[in-house]
Order: structure tokens, then sequence, then C-alpha cells
């Protein structure tokens, strides 16, 4: 599975942002956001209308940096204020 991690520090804690395909089964994208190793969000986006593109690679890897982009700018912009504190 592709995936991306970011360690990202807001309002003196550490979150960590995970973001991987889940595979052919799934056919779908999910970000999860840790604070102390807990689970505290999760997203997902689903590439199922895109599975007989021939550029679906592509297609899965632009979804996995958009997704893990949108929720990195949604730690900042406060979204998840209410489980944080």
């Amino acid at each position: 599975m592709e995936g991306y991690n970011t360690s990202i520090e807001y309002r003196g804690v550490k979150l960590m942002v995970q973001t991987q395909d889940k595979g052919p089964d799934f056919n779908y994208v999910e970000s999860l956001v840790y604070l102390a190793g807990r689970v505290i969000a999760t997203k997902k986006r689903s590439y199922t209308h895109h599975l007989h593109q021939p550029n679906l690679s592509a297609i899965i890897r632009q979804n996995l940096e958009d997704l893990h982009t949108e929720v990195i700018d949604e730690i900042v912009e406060g979204k998840y204020d209410n489980l944080i504190s």
C-alpha cells in the first residue's frame, strides 16, 4: 500500500497524519489523525468511479496527495480543535 505520514506540531501537541490507499478490495484512500497513538479523526475518499481508467495508479496517487494535504490544512484551520483539547 502506498501512503504518506506527516508529523505536525499544533497548539502544543504533536499530531500524526497517515494517509494510505486501502487497496483494490476497498477502492478508497483514507487519512487517520493520531494524537498520542490514538486515532482522533478519519477521512476517506473513494475512487470507485475511476476503477476502469487506464491511469488508475496516477489517480490514486493524486487522491493520496490531495487528501493528505486537505487533512493537514483542516488541522491548521482548527477543524479538529475540539478533539485535541
